[in-house]
């Protein structure tokens, strides 16, 4: 979820949900990445990837690069 956020800031619910019914799931996970403080809430709406989140997730692509 953070990957997507990530890749194409401004993400909201509605624009994730794939099946009827994931809704809270996503929210909850959003949620849970905002008290993390990975992503945070976007002016224009949905969600983006605050500085901290995007470092951390640089960090762990570094790693898997340099593992393979």
């Amino acid at each position: 979820m953070a990957r997507k956020v990530y890749l194409r800031g401004g993400l909201g619910v509605g624009s994730m949900e794939e099946a009827r019914g994931t809704g809270a799931v996503l929210r909850h996970i959003l949620q849970q990445l905002q008290t993390m403080n990975i992503v945070d809430l976007d002016i224009k709406g949905g969600r983006k990837i605050t500085s901290s989140g995007e470092r951390d997730l640089d960090q762990v692509a570094g790693r898997i690069a340099a593992a393979v």
